[in-house]
């Protein structure tokens, strides 16, 4: 099954996973390596996270908007090379340089993804049956990159210093050029092919079937901002959970932070392949759910992972600041945001590239990071409210409610959003 897919599929594939190996496991880590390398407070450190994850997944808006009208080449490069410096800055552990270094980690996002994402799109024009299958596929890529992150940064931070951590990082994402020159040089006919592609559409006016796609593309776009408002809670609460809630022995010993925190990018490798090969066998049987429905289920699933989180923290009084619960709460929530994320992102991605118009395809790409950004802002200020909802299981009931009701309309109106897109 796997050979069907375009060779190109599997280098960019590489590439993106060094890069979110590098942006993921600097912005995951960020509100734990805040709280102990500078001592921050919690609702200082979510707060941080949140302008940070915000900021930079709305930049890749202004990267597809100039990729568009530039080229989809050096935006790549450039991107990749930004990454590693603001690393590089990061690991000289001066507060000084603390939000020049993030600043340009999130600049070097905005600038790398919407193009990686049109090239990869561009590389499904002659099997677009396998694009959603492609994308899950790239999806779990970037997972890999972000759970090795997780996993060693994590794991290094806290247990050798967070300065060796995103050393490490920058020379990750220097490794990472390699396979993205390879692709550059090897693959010159596909690029110039996406360049006449890009061109040969920027004059035409807008039909209405396109107009139709637009407003289908504005739809997924706004529900995906209850989605990832609620997912941000992965890396904020959850993760503040995680550090002062949670019980981290295994075996009789003390597990680091990151190695939970790992768990969810786990179950995202694991679920990829099985959802890609899914996919592909229920579009050949025409049983293929429409991408709003997959949208909707997403947001089911993610409303389960916060119920979880509202069932484990239940006994813990409203002003704690400790506590001892079970792990295994917190693995089995993000078992179910990954199953929400798995049903969400690579088909979100694999929609916008689909239904927009061929000249606004980077932007488009860069609408859906506009309003993830959105979301990250807005779901780390809302982290900020831990401990002043009346208890962590008010607080966390909050996003099951964020959730589970947008998923409720969508699903009603799936079969209207399907007919308007022109899928099957």
């Amino acid at each position: 099954m796997f050979s069907k897919h375009p060779k190109e599929l599997w280098i960019l594939s590489l590439t993106e996973l060094c890069e979110r190996f590098v942006f993921w496991g600097v912005g995951n880590l960020l509100v734990l390596y805040l709280i102990e390398y500078y001592q921050y407070a919690n609702e200082n450190a979510t707060h941080i996270y949140a302008i940070f994850s915000g900021c930079a997944t709305f930049l890749p808006f202004l990267g597809g908007f100039v990729a568009d009208r530039w080229n989809y080449q050096a935006p790549l490069l450039i991107g990749a090379i930004v990454n590693a410096l603001g690393c590089f800055l990061l690991a000289m552990g001066i507060h000084s340089l603390l939000f020049i270094a993030l600043t340009i980690i999130a600049l070097g996002y905005g600038i790398f993804t919407p193009s990686l994402v049109t090239v990869l799109n561009y590389s499904y024009r002659e099997k677009p049956e396998l694009r959603e299958a492609g994308f899950s596929i790239y999806y779990a890529s970037i997972n890999i990159g972000v759970f090795l992150a997780l996993l060693s940064l994590g794991s290094i931070g806290e247990l050798l210093g967070w300065n060796l951590a995103f050393l490490i990082a920058g020379f990750v994402q220097v490794a990472g050029l390699i396979p993205l020159i390879y692709y550059l040089i090897k693959h010159k006919e596909t690029y110039r092919g996406l360049h006449e592609h890009r061109k040969s559409g920027l004059k035409e006016p807008l039909t209405a079937h396109e107009k139709n796609r637009i407003f289908v593309i504005g739809i997924f776009c706004l529900v995906s901002i209850f989605f990832w408002a609620a997912y941000n809670q992965a890396f904020s609460s959850m993760e503040v959970f995680a550090h002062s809630f949670m019980d981290k022995t295994l075996f009789g010993k003390v597990i680091p932070s990151g190695v939970f925190l790992s768990s969810e990018s786990f179950f995202l490798i694991l679920l990829a392949p099985f959802l890609a090969a899914l996919y592909t066998k229920l579009h050949k049987k025409n049983l293929d759910p429409s991408p709003a429905t997959k949208t909707s289920l997403s947001l089911f699933f993610l409303g389960a992972c916060f119920l979880v989180m509202v069932l484990a923290t239940l006994k813990i009084p409203a002003k704690a600041t400790t506590a001892n619960v079970s792990w295994n709460y917190l693995v089995f929530a993000y078992f179910l945001m990954a199953v929400g994320e798995m049903l969400l992102a690579p088909i979100g991605l694999s929609a916008m590239t689909r239904l927009a118009p061929k000249r606004f395809t980077a932007l488009s790409v860069g609408i859906w990071y506009l309003c993830v950004g959105l979301a990250f802002y807005t779901g780390g200020m809302l982290a900020g409210l831990m401990q002043k909802m009346g208890g962590l299981s008010n607080f966390f009931s909050l996003f099951v409610f964020i959730t589970v009701i947008p998923g409720l309309i969508l699903f009603f109106y799936s079969r209207k959003l399907t007919r308007m897109s022109g899928s099957q």
